[in-house]
């Protein structure tokens, strides 16, 4: 049996395991070709955008080489800064020999050395004597006697800033409005150009003073701020030469214009020149990023002599350079290099930023591609540094592919918004995978089930035929045996007188009956085994069948002195039953009693009326069943006591016919019973008006 269990078992555990296993190599191919699939479908968009990336880029290059054909500095720098053709911080412009050209720096402002002992006297009486008077008419004396724009412009301010200590603003107002709006016949140069403009600054500071006198005076203070920060952030030099000086004083122009209209509040509107605050905060919002892109170049132009030796169309990160440092894009036009700058702290992505504000905001091309998607990008640059999408992603990324050509070492990284999104692709396929595999398996265990059980209820019928040939062999062998023993005695004539051969026929007579109530068992029970076994219900009234029953059992109890007393109520209703296979089973209730008790044997049959039911009820005083023997006892060719030489003959089928005969009149019985203290069994029919 145990090798039988153990091929049963493999039979179903190997399938199953094996099935499992290609299971879950099927899933797992499934959620790899799902996640294969996107990182082709993503792939193939990156390359897309990758390709307009650069498409634009290098319409940009064009366009940057176009701007340095057309124009002249300083107006290759407002261009590039103005009109959105780069969207860079800063600019820094080298030539041919790898000198910079753009930003420029300030000039050196070493006096003349024909003027130095004027200047150094009128500076001795301005600021060692505070004699203002006399060093103001020193300053008007060296104005008049010089040639270079330079030396006039620097003496009329000496002279604007005694006028101002000696309380004459409104002179040296005039006199500043001359010097800033007035042409000169005076040799221009570049230094001579930066004073111009620093009257400008001057006049404005001066305005300011005496900006509440009157309304008029308010309105000319505004215009001068106005023309100062104009001065700082035109780049045309067809605005006059004082557009053309460095970048370098451009930018000083710029911060202390936006300075003074920082410290000089909110300006008031004037009735007939209402527009001049408008225009200041126009002028001021152009030259504020205009100032800090000057700043921004004149520290690349002092950083870097000459232009970086990277390959065309490359950014790079300058570690060390400002908190976040600057990245640079070169581009060559004829036989000048462009170096782009930007801030790296004004480049990152953030999705509150506008696309302005980004160095090239081509690079919204990934935002505008992903951010609806089922992925999250991320764009780090050859330091693997954060520029823009996801900041903090979490796990490997899904795809990384290069940013582009003119982003050399940058990735772009794509990280699934679900982990799970891409088994949410293969699940409708896994779905059908584990179905069928679940039913395959059910399948296996519900076939294994079924033939484990078949094989062991084959082994237990094998087994309770073998027992049944036994118990059979021996219950037939005893009665032939003896009747032949008797029949044989009587022939021989050994008996003494015709007493004792009436006895042994009587013997005879009864182990004949014995044999055939045993042989009307084995009938029974092949024909319940063939289901032809047929019942002829009639309506019976209970005692009938109850008498009957007792009245053939009379002469085998009165034999084996067994007392039985019968119990019938008046009243009782009628049953449909088979009359005769109800005496059958009650005669096998009241045979077992007999057998089963071996001393003082008392019996009794009662017969009686409960909730619509008539119960015929067979109590001894016997061995007794044990709860689990009294479980099995209606099973067919069960004993308790299985020996051979057991006091008590039978094949065990007494009371699995019972069961049969009361299941077929609808029926039910039941029995209750204790070792050592008898049993009681009871059968209930439906009882009939």
């Amino acid at each position: 049996m145990r090798w039988v269990i153990l091929l049963l078992a493999i039979a179903v555990v190997l399938p199953t395991v094996c099935l499992l296993w290609f299971m879950n190599q099927a899933v797992k191919n499934v959620q790899l070709a799902a996640r294969q699939k996107l990182i082709n479908a993503y792939g193939d968009k990156a390359l897309e955008v990758r390709t307009e990336v650069e498409r634009r880029w290098q319409h940009q290059e064009e366009s940057v080489a176009g701007v340095l054909r057309e124009h002249r500095f300083p107006d290759v720098f407002g261009y590039l800064m103005q009109n959105n053709a780069t969207s860079a911080d800063g600019v820094a412009v080298y030539d041919s020999n790898g000198r910079c050209i753009y930003p420029t720096h300030a000039p050196q402002l070493d006096e003349e050395p024909e003027l130095a002992e004027e200047f150094e006297g009128a500076w001795e009486a301005e600021f060692s004597q505070n004699d203002l008077a006399s060093a103001s008419s020193r300053y008007e004396e060296i104005s008049r006697k010089s040639e270079s724009a330079y030396c006039y412009y620097k003496a009329l301010l000496g002279q604007v800033r005694c006028l101002r200590g000696l309380g004459e603003i409104d002179k040296a107002i005039l006199l500043c409005e001359h010097l800033a709006y007035q042409r000169t016949e005076k040799r221009m140069d570049a230094r001579g150009l930066f004073l111009k403009a620093n009257a400008l600054l001057f006049l404005a500071d001066l305005r300011k003073e005496i900006r509440h006198r009157h309304a008029d005076s308010e309105w000319k203070f505004q215009a001068a701020v106005r023309n100062l920060l104009n001065t700082a952030s035109s780049y045309s030099t067809g605005a006059g030469p004082v557009m053309a000086i460095s970048s370098e004083q451009r930018a000083f122009l710029g911060r202390k214009a936006l300075e003074l209209v920082e410290r000089s509040g909110p300006f008031l509107p004037h009735p007939d020149y209402n527009d001049i605050p408008a225009a200041i905060d126009r002028i001021s919002n152009k030259a504020r990023p205009l100032a800090a892109a000057e700043e921004l170049s004149l520290q690349a132009a002092s950083k870097y002599a000459r232009p970086l030796e990277y390959p065309l169309r490359i950014f790079d990160n300058v570690p060390g350079w400002g908190n976040e440092g600057v990245y640079f894009f070169t581009c060559k036009a004829d036989d000048k290099t462009v170096m782009l700058l930007k801030r790296r702290e004004t480049f990152i992505h953030e999705p509150d930023v506008a696309r302005e504000k980004a160095i090239i905001y081509d690079l919204w091309y990934y935002a505008d591609a992903f951010d609806n998607s089922d992925v999250a990008y991320r764009i780090v640059d050859r330091w693997n540094d954060y520029v823009g999408g996801l900041r903090a992603p979490k796990g490997e990324p899904l795809l990384s592919t290069a940013v582009g050509s003119y982003f050399r070492g940058w990735k772009l990284e794509l990280y699934l918004k679900d982990d799970s999104s891409f088994e949410e692709a293969a699940r409708r396929q896994t779905a059908t995978y584990i179905w069928s595999g679940v039913l395959v398996i059910v399948l296996i265990l519900a076939v294994g089930g079924f033939a484990a059980q078949a094989v062991g209820r084959q082994v237990r019928l094998n087994r309770l035929k073998n027992d049944f040939i036994a118990t059979v062999s021996h219950e037939l062998k005893t009665p032939l045996a003896s009747m032949r023993v008797l029949v044989d005695t009587l022939l021989e004539g050994h008996y003494r007188n015709q007493q004792q051969a009436a006895e042994y026929l009587e013997l005879v007579s009864h182990e004949n009956e014995r044999l055939s109530r045993l042989i009307d068992n084995f009938l029974t029970f092949s024909r319940m085994e063939r289901n032809k076994q047929t019942f002829d219900m009639l309506r019976v009234s209970p005692v009938a069948i109850a008498q009957k029953a007792a009245e053939a059992v009379k002469t085998k109890f009165e034999q084996s002195r067994c007392r039985c007393d019968v119990k019938i109520d008046q009243n009782l209703p009628d049953v449909l039953a088979d009359e005769d296979a109800m005496v059958t089973a009650l005669v096998n209730l009241l045979d077992n009693a007999c057998k089963y008790s071996y001393d003082d044997r008392d019996i009794s049959l009662r017969v009686f009326a409960e909730d619509k039911l008539v119960c015929f009820s067979v109590a001894d005083n016997g061995i007794g069943l044990s709860r689990r023997a009294a479980k099995k006892v209606f099973k067919r060719f069960y004993q308790v006591d299985r020996s051979l030489s057991r006091p008590a003959g039978g094949c065990g089928l007494g009371l699995s016919i019972v069961k049969f005969v009361v299941d077929a009149h609808k029926g039910s019985i039941s029995v209750e019973s204790k070792p050592g203290r008898g049993s009681t069994f009871t059968i209930k029919l439906p009882a009939i008006k």
